[in-house]
């Protein structure tokens, strides 16, 4: 869950009112008796802490740069020192050095003023970047196994898929989602909602390169490679890679490469085991903040290293179907 800005801003506020009493204090324009009125240092650095919390969340660095942010005694000092007169002799007399004390006391409450000031500001500044960080990147996972197919194992590929992701050193970057036993609506609705980066597919194929959905009863519904391709030409905006794990996907995969820069499709059949493999090997590289063509080979690597055969049916086919052929 994120640090709020709200709850620190509570509590920056509930800072500066004790600061500002305390200050009053050292001036004798009020007096304050209870011990709960007067700033503590634990208030402090809870703030403190929080506050850089918060910059780790939205800039991955608890460093604040010192024009943006300083700590709190830090700065209030700097407060402090900046009122202090220019005898620094000092008065000679007991009252008079006890009342140059009560107001350089003043001050640094002063100062602890001014830092909550400042501190909010920081917020202001953290959110404002917060809001111009590109949102997580959606991979939207659609599987598919009807009733009148052969059965696949798409829960453990989507398992595998997962796995990497959270595993993986970019995984604030991402966000999976995942749809089953999907209807053409589905996918629809899913396009829309979601404005996913990136699109898998994980199920059937047929020879003449439509990919298998389900029907209102679960059987199979085909859609055929130019139907799915209309529907990235009209809500694929946001896509920049959709890898379609089917059997005979490679027709599908080139016409939605009409819309979309980069498009993963199967040349023939492709066994359960490679369908993984493939997928662990492309979403680890993805998660790694790897490139798609990166991804692909990786994904191809994986084959190889399980010594599974297939290494040569996957095709990574960019925008205007130039085909880039799997690596030797």
């Amino acid at each position: 869950m994120g640090t709020s800005e709200t709850g620190i801003e509570a509590l920056a506020a509930r800072l500066r009112r004790k600061a500002q009493l305390t200050a009053s204090h050292y001036r004798r324009e009020k007096t304050i008796d209870a011990e709960a009125d007067w700033p503590r240092d634990a208030e402090i650095a809870l703030i403190e802490s929080l506050v850089r919390a918060r910059a780790m969340e939205v800039t991955g660095n608890s460093e604040i740069p010192a024009e943006q942010w300083r700590p709190c005694r830090e700065f209030a000092h700097e407060i402090q020192l900046s009122r202090r007169g220019p005898d620094e002799r000092g008065p000679k007399d007991n009252e008079a050095r006890q009342r140059q004390y009560e107001l350089s006391e003043a001050d640094f409450f002063d100062g602890i003023v001014l830092w909550v000031d400042h501190t909010i500001d920081c917020l202001g500044y953290l959110s404002e970047f917060g809001a111009r960080v590109v949102s997580k990147q959606c991979i939207l996972f659609l599987a598919a196994n009807p009733s009148d197919t052969t059965r696949l194992r798409l829960d453990r590929e989507l398992r595998e898929v997962r796995d990497e992701m959270e595993r993986a050193g970019c995984r604030e970057r991402f966000d999976l989602q995942a749809r089953g036993a999907v209807r053409p609506k589905d996918i629809v609705r899913s396009m829309i909602d979601l404005e996913p980066t990136y699109v898998h597919f994980s199920g059937h194929g047929s020879s003449d390169g439509a990919i298998c959905t389900e029907n209102e009863t679960g059987s199979t519904h085909e859609i055929a490679p130019d139907a799915l391709a209309s529907l990235f030409a009209a809500s694929g905006e946001s896509v920049q890679c959709v890898l379609l794990n089917a059997c005979f996907s490679e027709k599908q995969a080139a016409a939605i490469a009409q819309h979309v820069p980069y498009v993963v499709g199967m040349k023939t059949t492709i066994s359960d085991d490679a369908a993984i493999a493939f997928a662990t090997g492309f979403y680890r590289a993805i998660g790694a903040g790897k490139s798609v063509p990166i991804a692909f080979r990786l994904g191809l690597v994986e084959l190889r290293l399980h010594a599974i055969p297939e290494a040569d049916t996957p095709v990574l086919i960019p925008k205007g179907n130039l085909v880039l052929q799997p690596i030797n």
